[in-house]
């Protein structure tokens, strides 16, 4: 079914009119800027409140293969709004087996996103081939992360102690909380001698056995203290949406954290890989990383809907996995979960997410309000709601007011009456108030019927549509 609402497909030339329109502006500018060299008068972000300047994040493998593209894929990340970027460093890299030490690659990643206001996320990670595992003399792991937080703190506010420890195997061992403790509290002591301002994130927690029971043995032998920010990788089966899950693992922490101790949380992953299933691949009995993932623009839709559910849901940053996607095998998982492709090319997850931005760009407050209503069995109607922050920003529109928000549904799809708090009539100012604003999930602007009750009636579906300009009233039937 097509939707509904009506929609501006074309883009006046000059100024920018819709998000739409400045994510593909952006991403001209993007690929202007990566042919530019870099300005050196920006610095990093900081929000002088604790918490980050923008809660907008990517990883990338920007050390190693994706070196050569650095400046590419910065300006992209800039382009889409993200300032932060989760980024190996890895000890082996750092400290060469004759015990020299090489911080080239590293100095050029961190050197490259400062220029353009981006943030690094170092990830402090993975055993030394030449040097005894950190579980077992904790030495050597403790001159790896000093050296690097010595060297990056007054750039990177927060360090990250591994990358999901509690899958697989831990330092050629079980993923065990008691064998990670060790290595954390080395790492934890290092970080706030170095720098005791710095953060600390857990290593980021996938989605493998319990991980409400991995943390609540970690805090059992005591190492709740070693770390500031909860890190998860929440990620669902690439071919299920996240409502049902993404809401449910982090309201399950955030009870843990009502009886072990309040952190902030971090989405440091998350994702849908756009994979072909391998031919002959039986669902019913088979997994790994051949079981094929979703197509482009549901993955996208599913982006957008994680990131209203997460914010919503109180997380503090949210980092998507990964920026590009090196497509070495079309059957193989892991290359396809880019929200660009191989050469760059946006993919529809990275309007999304630029979209996505752009509706809530950083310095949004999230509203305490009823944002998720359940219906009949397996239909939901989904309304999350912030206040945009009251800045010049030369990525977003201007918009009739500070209140926005999204609505979406799962279950079903159709014309939905909504009213709104703050809003006047359509289309026009009327006595200097505000005028409703609807975009959809891509950044183009739609334009429901406004009724005579001073209600809209909008197509609502399970791709969000975005508002601004007024406060969305909770509908009192979340069914059609």
């Amino acid at each position: 079914m097509k939707d509904q609402n009506t929609m501006k497909t074309s883009i006046p030339h000059g100024t920018a009119t819709t998000p739409g329109a400045l994510v593909i502006a952006a991403i001209a500018a993007a690929t202007t800027l990566a042919q530019s060299p870099l300005p050196s008068s920006l610095s990093p972000l900081s929000s002088g409140q604790g918490g980050p300047a923008t809660p907008y994040g990517v990883c990338a493998h920007l050390y190693g293969e994706e070196f050569p593209g650095l400046d590419r894929s910065l300006a992209l990340m800039k382009a889409a709004g993200i300032g932060m970027v989760r980024c190996d460093f890895p000890w082996k890299i750092a400290e060469k087996d004759d015990g020299s030490w090489d911080f080239a690659r590293f100095d050029a990643v961190v050197a490259g996103a400062k220029a353009v206001g981006i943030t690094i996320l170092p990830i402090l990670d993975y055993s030394h081939p030449s040097r005894p595992m950190p579980t077992e003399d904790s030495g050597p792991w403790r001159e790896y992360v000093r050296r690097i937080v010595e060297r990056y703190a007054a750039d990177c506010p927060v360090f990250e102690v591994w990358n999901e420890q509690n899958g697989g195997t831990f330092c050629g061992g079980p993923p065990t909380a008691d064998r990670y403790l060790p290595v954390l509290r080395a790492a934890f002591e290092e970080i706030r001698a170095a720098a005791p301002d710095a953060k600390v994130a857990i290593g980021g927690l996938v989605n493998s056995g319990s991980v409400i029971q991995y943390l609540e043995e970690l805090h059992r032998l005591g190492g709740w203290q070693f770390f500031d920010i909860l890190n998860l990788h929440p990620y669902s089966d690439m071919r299920n949406n996240p409502e049902g899950l993404l809401d449910k693992v982090l309201e399950a922490h955030r009870k843990q954290m009502d009886r072990l101790g309040g952190k902030p949380v971090w989405i440091t992953e998350f994702g849908w890989s756009t994979s072909e299933r391998l031919p002959g691949f039986d669902p019913a009995t088979g997994k790994g990383i051949h079981q094929g993932g979703t197509d482009d623009k549901t993955a996208a839709l599913w982006t957008a809907r994680a990131l209203g559910i997460a914010f919503a849901e109180g997380v503090e940053a949210v980092f998507h996995y990964e920026l590009r996607a090196l497509e070495r095998d079309r059957f193989h998982r892991e290359s396809h979960f880019g929200l660009v492709h191989e050469n760059f090319v946006p993919k529809p997850a990275y309007l999304a997410f630029s979209a996505f931005t752009s509706a809530r760009p950083a310095g949004s407050v999230q509203k305490e309000l009823p944002w998720r209503l359940d219906g009949r069995p397996g239909q939901t109607l989904y309304f999350p709601q912030w206040t945009i922050p009251d800045r010049e920003d030369p990525r977003i529109v201007p918009l009739p007011g500070r209140d926005a928000g999204m609505v979406w549904t799962t279950g079903f799809k159709g014309v939905r009456h909504l009213r709104f708090n703050g809003a006047t009539a359509s289309g026009q100012q009327q006595g200097g108030g505000a005028t409703l604003r609807f975009f959809d999930a891509f950044g183009k602007e739609l334009f429901p019927l406004h009724t005579e009750d001073g209600g809209y009636d909008v197509f609502v579906s399970g791709s969000p549509v975005y508002f601004a300009g007024g406060e969305l009233e909770p509908p009192a039937n979340p069914n059609l």
